[in-house]
């Protein structure tokens, strides 16, 4: 497999974050991010931009190419929007095929010890069938997250600090 030499890649960084509403029928789904959906992960996509909004423009090239955002604009459609926040980049065929599989595996993954702690949070906060609902949280789930919150919070009451282990 050809190698590319570090001095021969071109990548081009954004200068300025300019965000603007497009028309959805002007972008389109490029050919090939890998990046795929359960039905329930799109169903609380589409009910995270329903309750809160919009709230992540789609990156796209300048011809409206997407780079990241695929899903979003398919919820978009879904929803009935016509038209989504945009971010217009002008990428090389390398760097935008780089650019979608880095944000793809840069969200990150939830550290569940901190989850647990925010459910007890909603709980004290009275939103504990609001989370389960919107999180798509089975019963069995709920109480998981609770024994387990509990067992870290008086685990930190008493003094006990966690090894690299957890992390």
């Amino acid at each position: 497999m050809p190698k590319l030499p570090k001095k021969q890649r071109q990548a081009v960084a954004l200068q300025e974050l300019k965000v603007e509403l497009v028309a959805v029928g002007d972008l389109k789904p490029n050919a090939y991010n890998p990046n795929r959906q359960t039905e329930d992960e799109f169903a609380m996509l589409k009910a995270s931009i329903q309750e809160d909004g919009f709230t992540q423009p789609i990156l796209c090239m300048t011809d409206g190419t997407i780079v990241d955002g695929e899903h979003r604009w398919r919820a978009a459609q879904e929803l009935g929007m016509t038209h989504v926040p945009v971010v217009r980049v002008s990428m090389t065929e390398s760097q935008r095929r780089i650019a979608t599989m880095r944000h793809n595996r840069a969200r990150g993954q939830d550290d569940t010890a901190q989850v647990a702690a925010l459910f007890l949070d909603l709980e004290k906060l009275g939103a504990p069938d609001w989370a389960q609902d919107a999180l798509r949280l089975s019963d069995e789930e709920v109480r998981r997250l609770t024994a387990m919150a509990d067992t870290v919070a008086e685990d930190i009451s008493r003094g006990h600090e966690f090894n690299q282990a957890w992390e």
